[in-house]
C-alpha cells in the first residue's frame, strides 16, 4: 500500500515538473515578424505573458495584467510594478498560458542574467528562467523582441 502511494506521488510530481517543459521542436517562423493587434499581443499565434517571480499574488501564472502588448512590429512588453531590490533577483520567462513549445521563452545561454545587454532567448526553453535585479525599487517594462534571428529580452524602467 505504501509503495503504491509512493509511486503515485512520484508520478504526479513528474507530471507537475513537465508542465513547463517543451518537446524540443523549433518555433515555426521564429525569425519572422510576429503579427497581432495593438493591445493583447499575438506572438507566433499565441497570447504571451510575462511569467515568473514578478508578482506575489500567483507567481508563474499567466495573469491578464502581465499579458504582452505590442509596442511596434515584433516588439512586445509587459510592466511589472513595485519591484524591490531586496527581493531580487527576480526570475522570469515569456510564455503562453500552456507553456507551449515555440512560445516558451527562457534564456538561450547560461547564466541568463539581464544586466544591460539584451539576453538571447530560446523559444523552446524548459526551465531556463532569466534573472533580473533592479538597480532601484520601482516599476519596470519587460520587453520581448522577436525581430532578429534570435529573440531577445531587455528591461527598462517603466515609461522610459
Amino acid at each position: 500500500m505504501f509503495k503504491k502511494m509512493l509511486m503515485m506521488v512520484f508520478a504526479a510530481s513528474a507530471l507537475v515538473m513537465t508542465g513547463c517543459a517543451s518537446d524540443g521542436k523549433t518555433a515555426a517562423g521564429a525569425s519572422s515578424a510576429a503579427g497581432g493587434a495593438t493591445g493583447g499581443a499575438d506572438v507566433f499565434g499565441k497570447e504571451i505573458y510575462l511569467r515568473g517571480e514578478i508578482t506575489e499574488e500567483n507567481p508563474w501564472a499567466a495573469l491578464p495584467a502581465y499579458k504582452l502588448v505590442m509596442v511596434e512590429k515584433g516588439v512586445y512588453k509587459a510592466t511589472a510594478k513595485a519591484l524591490k531590490v531586496d527581493w531580487a533577483p527576480y526570475k522570469y520567462k515569456f510564455a503562453d498560458s500552456a507553456w507551449t513549445p515555440g512560445t516558451n521563452f527562457g534564456y538561450l545561454t547560461a547564466p541568463g542574467v539581464f544586466e544591460k545587454d539584451p539576453v538571447e532567448l530560446n523559444p523552446n526553453s524548459k526551465f531556463e528562467e532569466v534573472k533580473f535585479t533592479p538597480p532601484v525599487d520601482g516599476d519596470y517594462d519587460f520587453y520581448l523582441d522577436v525581430r532578429g534571428a534570435k529573440p531577445v529580452t531587455y528591461i527598462k524602467p517603466a515609461g522610459k
